[in-house]
């Protein structure tokens, strides 16, 4: 089932469109407030056409960040978060002059769970007045850019995604412990979203190691392309 949603639907905030077919702006929204169900689901609704929905000028605190994540579903905790942290669900990334940024590459996040979470919300503290920025990639895109022999192709694929190829070094683990929480997981290379029907490439440089099924060459082909 496939499911179209109108922009016309959106009355109680203004959606912005950022470009042709992904991100967009949600404006006159306060996430200080409780909001209600409904315009939770209006929410929803707008990450579902829009893929990542922005939301300016927010003055809220950890608390209400919190709470407001916690109107999609229930949070996980990083396996990154220090164990003493208050409130483990909040993964906080600092960067400055004498700490570069790891995670400039193309990834979605957490692919070697089994079940990966829905998305991430991020809330900006401190920005720099120049940069900075993150960036998103629309997969779906990426799926109906490919040719119609390589969609069919691809779909019949699942790949591999690894936690230790980020995360075992980072975390100074070793390897096979690490696989004993977070063992190696498969996913196929396209998925169908359950609540648009559409499909949309699920590999990433981050966490994917390789493509069952092929050769080493032909996995790192591909993977590449």
């Amino acid at each position: 089932m496939t499911v179209h949603i109108p922009a016309s639907q959106f009355t109680r905030f203004e959606v912005r469109p950022l470009t042709p077919t992904i991100g967009a702006e949600l404006l006159g929204l306060d996430l200080s407030q409780d909001l209600d169900d409904a315009m939770i689901a209006d929410i929803r609704a707008a990450l579902l056409v829009h893929k990542v929905v922005f939301f300016r000028d927010q003055n809220i605190d950890r608390a209400q960040h919190l709470a407001f994540a916690r109107r999609f579903g229930p949070l996980e905790i990083h396996p990154a978060t220090p164990r003493d942290q208050p409130d483990p669900e909040v993964l906080r990334i600092a960067h400055g002059p004498n700490s570069r940024g790891v995670e400039n590459n193309w990834h979605s996040d957490v692919t070697w769970r089994a079940e990966p979470s829905l998305g991430s919300i991020l809330r900006a503290i401190e920005l720099p007045e120049v940069g900075g920025d993150t960036l998103f990639s629309d997969m779906y895109a990426a799926y109906d850019a490919l040719s119609p022999a390589m969609q069919a192709f691809v779909c019949t694929l699942e790949a591999e995604h690894d936690i230790a190829r980020v995360f075992a070094k980072r975390l100074n683990q070793d390897i096979e412990k690490l696989h004993e929480k977070f063992p190696v997981q498969t996913h196929p290379v396209v998925r169908t979203h359950p609540e648009t029907g559409r499909r949309g490439l699920y590999v990433n440089t981050g966490f994917t190691t390789r493509i069952l099924g092929l050769s080493k060459k032909e996995s790192d082909w591909l993977l590449d392309h």
